[in-house]
């Protein structure tokens, strides 16, 4: 079955630590709730620092990266839906990449 990565961009910001803990409760929930399409449960990422030809770049961006899970779905309309369904978009947004096995 096709892999998908759920990358999760962008930092939420809550008003409370309330509230953001309410939140983490209900994503754990969505979480747990996939099951067996569940390959990679998350990965989260911190601040990036950027290395490209310019040298070296520690900026910070709204649109960070922060996490990864790993998904599997028939196609990516299934994995469209079952990022729908993620808490986390309420608060931010979700790219949802096809993932393919490298060949040599």
């Amino acid at each position: 079955m096709p892999q998908f990565g759920l990358i999760y961009v962008g930092e939420p910001q809550f008003s409370s630590p309330e509230e953001g803990q309410a939140h983490f409760q209900e994503y754990m929930a969505w979480l747990n709730g996939l099951g067996d399409a569940i390959v990679n449960r998350g990965i989260p990422m911190g601040p990036p620092t950027r290395v490209d030809a310019d040298g070296v770049s520690s900026e910070e961006r709204a649109d960070r990266l922060t996490g990864l899970t790993i998904v599997e779905a028939a196609d990516m309309d299934a994995a469209i839906e079952i990022a729908k369904r993620c808490p986390y978009v309420d608060v931010a947004a979700l790219d949802v990449v096809q993932i393919f096995e490298m060949t040599l």
